[in-house]
């Protein structure tokens, strides 16, 4: 049991420390939800030149965190436990995954003293950062239930999380991917990056985002080319071995900027796929300290 112990509290000790390393950063939250135009004719309106596109993943990027990654983990072998279902098309919410994550690794503890102090959790919500939130505290389930009914837009990621927003020489890129997978490769793919501007009165994303058309053909007249999925945000899923190679024959970048006022909605057009982005001021609350008549765990 000490054993077990000691590889949850190694689970544990980045969200404490986390809250330590951010605590007098500004934080904020954010919500951005990406989705394409449809129309051909608008993407038509500029011209997408193969030998003009660099594509390249930007350094020290990094994956949002999820509570599905609990399910690959080594260190809690919770995977092929009954409470998890065996199919991924119902793969259950956030909240009713991380209770039965935290149910079978209390069962797996075994008894423990009362206490007063803070309850077990696998993932804190309210403390740490670029940690996916569940969807009940999404603002844009409205705006994102109006792209996928829509006949104009397909909508191909959506995310919201917190994170301290710095510099823009100790910002941390996120890696974006959506939209339908093609062998390794996915329609949406590259980077978002939030930080301050040089006064740090305004937030701002940079955006260096791409989408992709492919098929089993390949397209002779013009070599378009995909970077490799870095190793570091790089998933261990299985993908279908469908028999098929697909290749890349037309690729819309998206390199923007924008400033951007905290509370307000902020919408960045292209000719291929639209980004709509909200970012509001959070405060980190304390971490709860057990009191001093607790027993120790």
């Amino acid at each position: 049991m000490r054993k077990l112990l000691l590889k949850i509290s190694i689970v544990l000790i980045p969200i404490a420390a986390n809250s330590a390393v951010f605590a007098q950063d500004r934080w904020f939250q954010i919500e951005v939800s990406i989705f394409t135009n449809e129309n051909s004719l608008d993407r038509l309106e500029e011209q997408w030149q193969a030998e003009r596109t660099e594509l390249s993943y930007p350094d020290r990027m990094r994956r949002l965190n999820e509570l599905a990654d609990l399910l690959r983990t080594n260190d809690l072998t919770l995977a092929s436990s009954s409470l998890f279902l065996t199919t991924e098309d119902e793969l259950p919410d956030p909240e009713e995954l991380e209770a039965r994550i935290r149910a079978e690794s209390i069962a797996a503890i075994g008894p423990a003293p009362a206490t007063r102090g803070p309850g077990f959790s696998l993932f804190d919500f309210l403390r740490e950062d670029f940690l996916l939130l569940p969807t009940s505290e999404s603002e844009f389930r409205q705006t994102n239930q109006r792209l996928e009914r829509s006949a104009d837009h397909r909508l191909l990621f959506h995310g919201l999380w917190r994170q301290a927003v710095v510099q823009p020489e100790n910002s941390i890129p996120v890696y974006i991917e959506g939209g339908l997978a093609y062998g390794d490769q996915h329609e949406l793919q590259g980077s978002l990056t939030i930080r301050f501007n040089e006064n740090e009165d305004r937030v701002v994303i940079d955006t260096n985002l791409w989408l992709t058309e492919f098929s089993i053909v390949e397209n002779e007249d013009a070599a378009w080319e995909l970077p490799a999925v870095p190793n570091a945000v790089a998933e261990d899923a299985i993908q279908e071995n469908t028999g098929l190679d697909y290749f890349p024959i037309m690729i819309y970048q998206m390199t923007q900027s924008r400033e951007m006022r905290s509370t307000e909605f902020h919408y960045l057009d292209h000719p291929a796929m639209g980004l709509v982005i909200q970012v509001e001021p959070y405060t980190v609350p304390p971490v709860p300290l057990a009191s001093a008549n607790d027993e120790e765990f």
